[in-house]
């Protein structure tokens, strides 16, 4: 696996773990677990994939931004568009 390939793997399991352990320590102060449990997974999706349609530059086109891995200096964007990866990983619900 090339390195670019391999941050962006690291990168959206990330995103994925952080989506997790917002929706465990949430259900942790509510008995109605899956109910919320949806809501939580559907909310933290909409978050995470308008975050990353900001990085692609499709929410606004005034605002150009990049996530660059400081160790090789590549974009995170390479080949890819982080939005519509991320599907492969987070849970909409």
């Amino acid at each position: 696996m090339n390195d670019i390939v391999e941050k962006q793997e690291m990168f959206f399991q990330r995103l994925k773990y952080i989506q997790e352990l917002a929706v465990v320590t949430a259900m942790s102060k509510n008995e109605k677990h899956d109910k919320l449990e949806e809501v939580l997974y559907s909310v933290t999706y909409d978050a995470i994939y308008g975050f990353l349609e900001l990085i692609d530059g499709y929410a606004i086109n005034a605002i150009k931004v990049d996530l660059i891995d400081k160790e090789t200096g590549i974009s995170m964007r390479k080949n890819i568009e982080l939005h519509d990866k991320c599907v492969d990983y987070l849970r909409a619900n």
